[in-house]
């Protein structure tokens, strides 16, 4: 809804907006870092990644084609994640300040804005209670259709077995070994980086019925 509502509004500030191709591995905010832009993923996928207390580096979300990111630039300095790019990704960048500008007369834009928030807030509440909890096969089956979903041909960017695992709150180890007995039924099939699920099975696995 953010891309239509922002597409309409006052062309003189979308001539500050641009296009970006981000390669593998591209870093695009630090958390912490000074921001000035908010962010739309048009294509790939993208981590977000906060420190924990212990040194360690979490994975908290994952973005596809259509989350919008850098959010808390709006009302902040800083960025409060680091987004890396999974794979290859063309994201759309919005000055900061071009955003302030326009919520202030589009009510239309603003409204788009709050909903962006309490859908980022209800998706970090869905990593807790549904990808965090449960067996190993069923987190995993719920990563999976998470990210498969959001497309007609039900696949999803492949992730590392390291960055599924800081995600589910599990070991690389473990990770790996369900997702090659996902493989090995027919349920996960990867190839060239993109993952291809069987929704039907999964979903039987996610609920604990198979």
């Amino acid at each position: 809804m953010f891309g239509r509502v922002w597409r309409k509004s006052a062309t003189d500030v979308q001539q500050s907006t641009h296009q970006r191709t981000c390669a593998p591995g591209e870093v695009i905010c630090r958390k912490g870092m000074r921001g000035k832009a908010v962010y739309s993923v048009c294509k790939g996928a993208l981590k977000l990644e906060v420190s924990t207390p212990d040194g360690h580096t979490r994975v908290v979300r994952v973005l596809q084609a259509g989350a919008v990111f850098g959010l808390e630039v709006l009302s902040d300095i800083h960025y409060h994640h680091t987004a890396t790019c999974l794979g290859r990704v063309q994201l759309c960048e919005i000055p900061a300040d071009a955003v302030n500008e326009v919520t202030l007369h589009d009510a239309d834009l603003h409204m788009a804005l709050m909903q962006l928030w309490q859908a980022n807030a209800d998706e970090a509440d869905a990593v807790i209670s549904e990808l965090c909890t449960g067996p190993a096969r069923v987190r995993l089956a719920r990563l999976l259709l998470h990210l498969a979903r959001e497309h007609v041909t039900h696949t999803c960017q492949t992730m590392s077995r390291e960055d599924m695992a800081s995600l589910l709150d599990l070991t690389p180890e473990t990770v790996s070994r369900t997702m090659a007995a996902f493989k090995r039924s027919g349920l996960v099939a990867e190839r060239s980086g993109v993952l291809a699920c069987e929704l039907p099975g999964l979903e039987r696995i996610s609920q604990g019925m198979d």
